[in-house]
């Protein structure tokens, strides 16, 4: 019998995520990640702060998967009524990270 398995599962307890772009090269396809991290040991707490992350793929449609999955959770936890306080707190660190994303 087969079974519906999800292609990607990621959790979205590790970090709030507030942004994401993506660019693909002749080679590869790069997605870009702006998140407040859980510190570790952090029961309900997150970094106000938030940091960068690049993911590289050689499969472009891994990379699109990956893109679209992230974009879902922003969606969630922009109307999220305790999630969007990060997104108000980093709104500049927001649309540096969406200008620098747009001119690469």
């Amino acid at each position: 019998m087969k079974t519906n398995r999800p292609d990607l599962t990621l959790s979205m307890d590790d970090k709030i995520y507030l942004a994401v772009a993506k660019q693909n090269t002749e080679k590869l396809a790069f997605v870009y990640t702006l998140a407040c991290l859980r510190p570790k040991g952090g029961a309900n707490t997150f970094n106000v702060f938030p940091t960068e992350e690049i993911h590289a793929f050689r499969n472009k449609d891994s990379a699109n998967l990956y893109y679209e999955t992230i974009q879902q959770i922003i969606d969630f936890n922009i109307n999220d009524k305790v999630r969007t306080q990060l997104f108000e707190t980093n709104d500049e660190w927001i649309q540096r990270f969406l200008d620098n994303a747009n001119s690469r």
